[in-house]
């Protein structure tokens, strides 16, 4: 669906929300991580102070805690595009950094985990059109700017804050990136524009040269990348089919041609995708029909034949109180199987974060009880990011 894939600017109910005081829940730079699962969302507060939800995984009663706002002391835009990952963990020594994109701000925030560290801008990076998209690879982060259309490249240093290590002007893309992925091997970017092309750009220590675009089936959103590095995987976004694509990335990071799935089973939408840890599943959002679509991977099989349906979920539960509109970006929380448990978010009045259990071989996901879990903090929620990281 096309305008699911544009800015969600304007729809709905403006919500601004103010940073808390973060108290200390895991001492970072003393020689140890969090020990817990966390889950965080950028909240993208309309034209006024962002922040971030941050929920903790309680494995004995399977339910997400909304723990804490992450104030970025920026601004958000209110919305922006589904397959646009607009915060990120980074793991740098023993500290956990964590990474939220203001829009609104033109700057990206940082913090030690609970702590602020501060807001990092270039005045050639402008993502005041339908987001920044993030991207990290080891101690990189790749910033895509929608409004300046480019790509910003910056270095995280031991304490969480930023360095310019290559500035947004010297990367343009052919359009505003929507989804973005850093093939693990460290040698290919992959983005989406939300239209019928695809892009990759290979990676030099922090220079990017274009290799595309390359014409695609559909009209592509989000991105994810086998942990092999040889497959880029695209979810299509359409009003009423399950689509993804998966691309052959090529010796010296330019795609291969399409290998295109259209899923005549599966729900409606499909901006958003995310490989199981085992790489045997294939999860699929539909943001429009507001259920998830399990499909089995098999990277080795002959093209049309890699990606076959295993099962649909009910829609998901609405927000206690509230209406759910569109299922978003999702990850696994288990670095094991299937998973374990799948995160999605709900951008709805309220927004939430759904739960659903992965059981060994992917089928049936099931709701947890309780699920979804309210993000007390803002509305505008539409991907999460999650640690303990998937392997790749």
């Amino acid at each position: 669906m096309q305008i699911l894939s544009k800015t969600l600017i304007q729809r709905g109910v403006f919500v601004a929300a103010f940073a808390l005081a973060l108290p200390n829940l895991h001492a970072q730079g003393t020689g140890s991580l969090p020990t817990g699962h966390y889950v965080v969302t950028n909240n993208d507060i309309y034209r006024a102070s962002n922040n971030a939800a941050l929920f903790e995984f309680n494995r004995s009663t399977s339910e997400l805690v909304d723990v804490k706002s992450l104030g970025t002391g920026g601004w958000g835009l209110g919305g922006g595009t589904f397959g646009t990952t607009q915060q990120a963990f980074a793991v740098v020594g023993t500290n956990l950094c964590v990474f939220v994109s203001d829009p609104g701000s033109d700057d990206i925030g940082a913090f030690n985990f609970e702590t602020r560290v501060g807001r990092y801008s270039d005045v050639t990076g402008s993502g005041a059109y339908s987001g920044i998209s993030l991207a990290i690879h080891g101690t990189t982060l790749y910033a895509a700017y929608s409004a300046s259309v480019n790509i910003g490249v910056w270095t995280i240093n031991s304490d969480c804050s930023l360095t310019l290590a290559n500035a947004p002007v010297n990367t343009p893309t052919r359009a505003p990136v929507n989804g973005m992925a850093v093939a693990p091997n460290g040698e290919t970017l992959v983005v989406s524009y939300g239209e019928q092309k695809v892009d990759s750009f290979a990676m030099s220590g922090t220079a990017l040269t274009e290799k595309g675009p390359f014409n695609s089936v559909g009209y592509t959103a989000g991105v994810d990348i086998t942990k092999d590095s040889k497959y880029a995987i695209i979810g299509d976004f359409s009003d009423n089919a399950t689509e993804v694509e998966i691309f052959p990335i090529l010796s010296g990071s330019a795609l291969g041609a399409s290998d295109n799935y259209n899923v005549a089973s599966g729900g409606s939408d499909s901006n958003n995708i995310w490989l199981s840890p085992d790489e045997t599943l294939l999860y699929v959002s539909n943001n429009v029909s507001l259920q998830i679509t399990t499909l089995t991977f098999d990277e080795h099989a002959a093209a049309g034949e890699r990606l076959t349906f295993g099962c649909i979920t009910p829609p998901l539960n609405n927000p206690s109180g509230g209406t759910l509109y569109n299922t978003g970006g999702m990850a696994t929380e288990s670095a094991f199987g299937t998973g374990a448990y799948l995160y999605v978010a709900e951008w709805g009045d309220p927004s939430a974060v759904a739960l659903l259990s992965s059981p060994k071989g992917g089928c049936p996901l099931t709701e947890v009880p309780g699920s979804p879990f309210v993000n007390s903090a803002g509305q505008w929620a539409i991907t999460v990011s999650a640690y303990h990281p998937r392997p790749f």
